[in-house]
């Protein structure tokens, strides 16, 4: 009588415990419509020749949400190929061209080349672009011999607009040597 009493407790303990651990231990059950707590990875491993894994709700909300911890990434994959519908550009609401700098392009305007003291030049971003960078460059306007070569020409100003640039120099020692002055746009894409 004691040892059928030892097994029924004995019994009703292990199921007790065997319920209360699954979806924990190896092998055991995945529960759905709760929480499955693990601290090892799950494979779904297989071959067949469509997907291994469905997930469809006809609710309101998304089919897969995936949380991480912050700093780590939330999916990994082995491909390189690209997923249709899940272009990058998709991912936030914006198409690629609505985000960053696109469309760069580098337009350049340079000034009469000759001995005249005082030049500008001004540069305008093709339509459908504004300015986000600019630039300048003298040519010419040495006096001397390398390596005693001077420059007689200084940059005035640079003046950036929201669609063009202005550069502007000058000869701070008058000089024959003929010379010009580059005004350089660097345009992107207008958000």
């Amino acid at each position: 009588m004691f040892l059928v009493g030892l097994a029924v407790i004995l019994a009703l303990l292990f199921g007790v415990v065997t319920t209360a651990l699954a979806g924990t231990g190896v092998g055991a059950t995945f529960n759905l419509g709760q929480v499955n707590s693990v601290n090892k990875i799950t494979s779904l491993i297989g071959s067949a020749t469509s997907a291994m894994l469905k997930i469809d709700n006809d609710g309101a909300g998304p089919a897969l949400a995936l949380q991480v911890e912050p700093g780590e990434q939330p999916m990994t994959v082995n491909s390189e190929r690209m997923v249709a519908r899940l272009n990058a550009d998709k991912l936030d609401g914006k198409d690629v061209t609505q985000i960053g700098v696109n469309g760069l392009q580098r337009v350049e305007a340079e000034s009469a080349e000759n001995s005249v003291s005082s030049k500008q030049a001004t540069v305008s971003c093709p339509s459908g672009k504004v300015l986000v960078g600019t630039g300048f460059d003298i040519f010419g306007g040495k006096s001397g011999i390398s390596p005693n070569q001077e420059t007689d020409v200084k940059m005035d100003f640079v003046i950036p607009g929201s669609i063009s640039v202005t550069a502007a120099a000058y000869e701070d020692e008058v000089t024959g040597a003929n010379w010009s002055v580059k005004a350089i746009a660097i345009c992107a894409t207008a958000p």
